[in-house]
């Protein structure tokens, strides 16, 4: 099983496949974007529907941006590579019809109350029928009427394949309280076969974060290349064949 040791265990897969990163692999991860989707306006903390959205709260959406012909796979935290998402207040977790992971989210609902600003994880997805794509590469108009999401809502349609975890408590993306810190050294949320991004620009989005502090993560992920072998880019501290990426780092 592909993934059966770093999924379980949220280690290296170094150990089973013995697979040594080619220098192209060692390129193929461009960069990590960290869009601000949307800011919310007194309207949005004015509806109290879906809990409590402080007005100026910034939706984030973070993307991996792969090179073409790679697949993104994994998001995890392990024995030495802590998985964070972090604010210095608190994550807006839509209490009406938000959800833990992007693919669970309801595109019918998605202009209900402020359901389209929840916090959560995915990868690839950003409802049950749209992938999530950067406002600016989105050209196919919109079905979310709010205001700064009428014209690019960032969601383009397609067939969506489940987000799967282990050893996570995403029961943080239903808090309405507390909900500051998001860590894990043995979890992670993963697709099975990897996903290539929904655009040739080969950007995955990974997560949808709404909050009105300041924003930091420590983030690995596991990296499927054209020939089907699987590799690590962590934040710190590589071991072996894992690959440091500075921008899997964003501190406060």
């Amino acid at each position: 099983m592909l993934f059966g040791f770093i999924f379980i265990n949220c280690i290296s897969l170094r150990a089973q496949l013995n697979y040594v990163p080619t220098d192209l692999d060692k390129s193929a991860l461009e960069g990590i974007i960290v869009e601000k989707y949307y800011i919310a306006d007194s309207k949005d903390s004015k509806n109290k529907e879906g809990g409590s959205l402080p007005k100026g709260s910034v939706t984030y959406r973070i993307y991996v941006d792969l090179k073409p012909g790679y697949n993104m796979q994994a998001v995890y935290g392990g024995r030495i590579h802590d998985l964070r998402i972090e604010t210095t207040t608190e994550f807006f977790n839509n209490t009406y019809s938000g959800e833990t992971t992007g693919d669970q989210i309801d595109s019918k609902k998605i202009n209900e109350n402020t359901v389209a600003l929840d916090s959560w994880v995915t990868i690839g997805a950003a409802t049950n029928s749209h992938f999530g794509i950067l406002k600016s590469d989105d050209k196919d108009g919109s079905i979310i009427k709010r205001k700064g999401l009428d014209e690019a809502d960032g969601l383009i349609a397609g067939k969506i394949s489940p987000v799967t975890y282990y050893g996570l408590d995403l029961g943080f993306f239903q808090k309405t309280e507390k909900a500051s810190l998001f860590s894990s050294n043995d979890g992670s949320w993963v697709i099975f076969g990897g996903m290539k991004g929904p655009t040739e620009a080969n950007r995955i989005l990974i997560a949808q974060l709404t909050t009105d502090g300041k924003l930091s993560y420590e983030l690995n992920i596991q990296v499927g290349n054209p020939t089907g072998d699987s590799f690590q880019f962590v934040a710190k501290n590589p071991e072996g064949t894992e690959i440091q990426f500075d921008g899997l780092m964003l501190k406060k």
